[in-house]
């Protein structure tokens, strides 16, 4: 009896522990496992969505830009805005350089990255559906979006990523491309089917890609307060905390046309000693060559 209740208070425990371990595989041990870049926190900027579906006033594809900044927003390690869509609107192209009045409006508001998404054209094809001889005609629909990030700082592509999901429809024949214009429904169908997932994956692909990168950020200005920095107390900084300062590095443009900034040369070293809730002070601890502009990180 007693070997029976000892089994029995075993395999409780053992059941138990098991259930405790696989709730740790969730996303606070997900965001545990990409959190050694994760202080100072990041700013980033989530682009309104470019929507090349062909569908006019989706509210799923309208949404996508929500939906990406409230996962990020969700996981804690990022402090996430949204561009407003009343403003000038921007676009990224693999291979074309970034705006440079974005890149220079990110710098001054203390962005490290934007975050642009793409929704694709639906792809419409012609497939076979079941075991034969009982195998039917079937139209299956693949939805694709782009997820493309840009360090504001080093100007460079950190992630560019195409994630797709595809859904299977019956119905009849598609002939021509003419054809496939009434199938608006379906293609607003499998949107509702894929996006979820195919956002969820991006969100994913864009916290691992964001927390591989060290946070960088400028010299504002200098004045008789101090060395003034666009980071404070939303990031996380604190007073003591030491930043390597590095000269801005030179520029070269690829055969794309997209400019690089490459790593400057590190000049001295500056230490908070005021915050602000959007920028903070220091006083120099080495080298006296500050200026604005330049790129600061936090030592090691």
């Amino acid at each position: 009896m007693k070997r029976r209740f000892y089994i029995l208070l075993s395999t409780i425990f053992l059941l138990l522990l098991v259930f405790l371990v696989g709730c740790a595989t969730g996303p606070s041990m997900f965001s545990r496992a990409l959190s050694h870049n994760d202080w100072p926190k990041k700013r980033v900027m989530v682009m309104p969505v470019i929507n090349l579906t062909g569908l006019t006033s989706d509210e799923l594809v309208d949404a996508v830009s929500e939906e990406v900044s409230t996962i990020l927003r969700e996981s804690g390690l990022f402090i996430v805005y949204q561009y407003n869509k009343t403003e000038q609107s921007y676009s990224f192209q693999v291979g074309k350089p970034v705006d440079p009045e974005l890149l220079r409006v990110s710098q001054e508001r203390g962005i490290n990255a934007l975050i642009f998404e793409t929704v694709n054209p639906i792809e419409v094809d012609l497939v076979r559906k079941g075991i034969w001889p009982f195998r039917r005609r079937a139209q299956r629909f693949t939805v694709s979006v782009n997820i493309d990030i840009v360090d504001v700082n080093t100007r460079t592509v950190i992630l560019g990523e195409d994630l797709a999901k595809d859904i299977t429809f019956s119905g009849e024949e598609i002939r021509t491309e003419a054809e496939k214009t009434p199938y608006a429904e379906k293609k607003r169908k499998a949107l509702k089917e894929c996006l979820p997932e195919i956002l969820k994956k991006a969100a994913r692909s864009a916290t691992r890609s964001l927390n591989q990168q060290a946070w960088t950020g400028r010299i504002v200005s200098l004045d008789q307060q101090g060395i003034m920095v666009n980071a404070g107390r939303d990031v996380g900084l604190r007073p003591g905390v030491v930043l390597e300062v590095f000269c801005t590095g030179e520029c070269i443009t690829s055969c794309t046309g997209q400019t690089y900034e490459l790593p400057g040369v590190k000049v001295g070293e500056i230490k908070i000693v005021a915050l602000k809730t959007h920028h903070s002070f220091a006083e120099p601890v080495k080298g006296t060559d500050h200026q604005p502009g330049q790129i600061v990180r936090v030592k090691d």
